[in-house]
């Protein structure tokens, strides 16, 4: 009874194949890095060519890793590139569905593009993977889907409409789908940073990045490392009663926001 609940075994991925959409990102570099510890061999997906790069080093540090450099916006490249994954690996157990993009501007100044553009690849592109996904873990009878959201399903920022509308509706999209895959044995949750420092956050302005830092009862910003712990108990046997929640890892800031 104690060796089943042993950490080792628990948060093992030790055969399991996890896919990462965004996987050329730095919090996609986390996740990763904490899957292939734990075992796990992995498809890194991403539009940006800088994706083959990471697969590189991971397989250079031993890891079972494969690149695939694609649009996630791309209907039909997702879905042949999930089956192709599956049929390649001989399961597809998890899926990170972590691209995603910001658009920054006054909400009077926003264009039918801009909304679309961040609709497209935030929601639409989620929706696509997680779907072609679902179907593949549905005939396993077995399957981890987890979707990046955010703090802003909660708050909200100026200048962020598009991205603050689409990271609200991953929370709704996360509940629905767990719902609607009751029973398969597929589960799917959503996992909400807080302010993390990468290059897609602006920690980069001093004034706004000093706030979060003060008013974080953390006192800092997360850094990616801080969502592999979590992203690995959505991903692990560990993890296996959790389905259609939202996960916030925010070192306290929505505690002292709401």
């Amino acid at each position: 009874m104690l060796d089943d609940l042993h950490p080792a075994k628990l948060f093992s991925l030790k055969g399991k194949v996890a896919l990462i959409t965004g996987g050329a990102g730095g919090i996609a570099d986390a996740i990763a890095n904490a899957f292939a510890a734990a075992g796990a061999r992995l498809v890194l997906v991403d539009r940006s060519a800088a994706v083959a790069k990471r697969a590189e080093t991971l397989r250079g540090a031993g890891v079972d890793a494969a690149s695939l450099e694609l649009d996630v916006t791309d209907e039909a490249a997702v879905r042949a590139a999930v089956d192709g994954a599956a049929q390649r690996c001989g399961s597809l157990d998890i899926v990170v569905n972590n691209a995603a993009i910001i658009v920054r501007k006054p909400f009077l100044e926003l264009t039918q593009d801009d909304w679309r553009r961040v609709m497209d690849i935030n929601v639409t592109a989620c929706f696509t993977v997680a779907q072609a996904a679902a179907r593949v873990m549905v005939g396993q009878k077995s399957g981890r889907i987890i979707n990046l959201g955010s703090i802003m399903n909660q708050v909200s920022r100026p200048m962020l409409a598009p991205y603050t509308t689409s990271k609200g509706a991953i929370g709704a999209m996360t509940r629905a789908m767990a719902a609607d895959l009751a029973g398969t044995g597929v589960t799917i949750s959503a996992l909400a940073p807080g302010y993390t420092a990468t290059e897609f956050s602006m920690a980069s302005n001093k004034q706004f990045h000093d706030f979060v830092a003060d008013w974080t009862p953390a006192r800092r910003w997360g850094r990616p490392e801080d969502l592999a712990g979590p992203a690995l108990l959505l991903a692990s046997q560990a993890g296996a009663y959790i389905n259609g929640q939202i996960l916030y890892v925010d070192g306290g800031f929505l505690a002292v926001t709401k």
